[in-house]
């Protein structure tokens, strides 16, 4: 009867009513398991405060009209929310969801973002209306027990993966039914910061997803008046693999104590009534990630004061926060997220070890310094020229190779990479890391509060 339709409404509704069934799959929901939500349904929408809630999900629909005549109430309710009993009435069009027989037309009341009644704009065929099943039209109006409440707005999880479908469902389901529990609440929670509400969310699910090469999208939306609005938000597969890879392996203990300290400074910092800077940069991935790296790995603060209340990421300093500064994390998340040739990693990693080296038994503060504060790229060049030739002249091979050097600098002679700030970054958290666990001085190495030169972070 049930079955997933790629749609985001009927997915994440179909989840909702296959775990309000405790079951694993919609294709294993009975008759009984239907009429078991419409009945939750008719019981708890039209009261608050779910009621308060689906005025901005189902305007005009008949859970939100007080003033709705009882034979009309059960009217609405025996053709859209028990339609699905209704299997003599079909229209002679298919369901746009599934394809099955459709036996009623929807307008904006019982789907969002649909236009209203009486409009021939965006639909298919010669009359207004959108043609859907019984099945179909059950999912789409349970599919705010799977959602949750967030800046006036609807916030629903949804993905190619089935699981993750389902599993962001559930944890939903569960709130909303602890919320409808507490008989003195007249109003439903609404939860700040849609973003980061969503990738605590994907972290909760991420560890036992059994496919994890998956992308998840965020829906936040509003059917409200004229200012109906969807905004939709795609963390990408390779992101979803890195956290999942981040918060549960070796890098575990590093990571959760780098997210820990990008939460907004305020009390009692969670998801919904506080933002967390990592989480929402996360969704900017991978296109800003030269920049991740240098704000969460390297741990360069920002210059100018964050347009952002409360904002840690203005008081990261590497030299307070050794112990975060983590090349195996860094090296892992080039591979998963940036795709990263793992000879240029090589390549970088070992470079790293390199100046780390020289810097330690030269105690030159000096070039460590100068390389962290370096600002163009001939200025870089030279650094490690001259360092090569002095390591040449005490008999020592050159710090770098011109292989070596090509590889992670340039595209080719002369011509400088794009990234190439991004390699010296990375270059230096192998550095710090391999200099902090010799035991080195770092603190005075480089000027406090300084954010190298071309690097600094910009704004959300």
């Amino acid at each position: 009867m049930l079955r997933y339709t790629r749609h985001p409404f009927v997915d994440v509704g179909a989840a909702t009513i296959t775990v309000y069934a405790s079951k694993s799959r919609p294709e294993e929901v009975t008759w009984s398991d239907l009429d078991g939500m419409a009945s939750f349904i008719e019981q708890h929408y039209t009261k608050d405060p779910l009621k308060s809630f689906l005025t901005a999900i189902f305007p005009d629909a008949g859970y939100v009209q007080p003033a709705m005549k009882p034979e009309k109430f059960a009217a609405f309710l025996n053709r859209y929310l028990y339609g699905y009993r209704n299997e003599e009435e079909f229209l002679g069009r298919r369901c746009v969801y599934c394809g099955r027989e459709a036996s009623v037309q929807v307008f904006r009341q019982h789907v969002p973002m649909l236009t209203g009644e009486g409009l021939l704009n965006f639909f298919p065929g010669p009359a207004p209306g959108l043609p859907v099943c019984g099945f179909c039209l059950l999912c789409i109006q349970a599919f705010p027990l799977g959602a949750t409440k967030s800046s006036g707005r609807t916030l629903m999880i949804h993905s190619d993966d089935e699981q993750v479908t389902l599993r962001a469902a559930r944890n939903f389901l569960d709130d909303d039914l602890k919320y409808l529990d507490m008989h003195d609440i007249t109003k439903y929670p609404d939860q700040k910061f849609p973003r980061t509400i969503f990738v605590d969310q994907v972290l909760k699910i991420s560890g036992d997803l059994q496919k994890r090469s998956t992308s998840i999208t965020l829906y936040h939306l509003t059917n409200y008046g004229t200012t109906a609005d969807v905004n939709i938000v795609h963390l990408p597969s390779q992101v979803v693999e890195f956290l999942s890879v981040a918060n549960y392996a070796k890098f575990g203990q590093t990571w959760r104590e780098i997210v820990r300290r990008a939460w907004q400074k305020v009390d009692d910092a969670r998801a919904g009534v506080a933002r967390n800077f990592l989480y929402e940069d996360l969704l900017e991935l991978p296109e800003r990630a030269a920049r991740f790296v240098q704000v969460y790995f390297l741990r360069q603060g920002f210059r100018a004061p964050s347009r952002f209340k409360d904002d840690p990421r203005s008081g990261y300093a590497f030299k307070r926060e050794l112990d975060l500064v983590s090349w195996d994390l860094t090296a892992m998340f080039l591979r998963e997220v940036m795709v990263m040739d793992v000879e240029r990693i090589g390549a970088i990693r070992d470079l790293g070890d390199g100046l780390s080296s020289y810097v330690a038994r030269t105690n030159d503060r000096r070039f460590f310094r100068d390389f962290y504060m370096v600002d163009r790229y001939g200025q870089l060049r030279g650094l490690l020229i001259k360092a090569s030739n002095a390591e040449v002249k005490g008999g020592r091979p050159p710090l770098i190779g011109f292989d070596e050097f090509i590889t992670i600098f340039e595209e080719g002679e002369d011509l400088p990479r794009i990234d190439w700030r991004l390699a010296r970054d990375l270059v230096l958290i192998r550095m710090i890391e391999r200099l902090h666990q010799e035991g080195k001085m770092l603190q005075d190495m480089a000027p406090e509060g300084e954010v190298a030169p071309g690097g600094q972070a910009a704004e959300n």
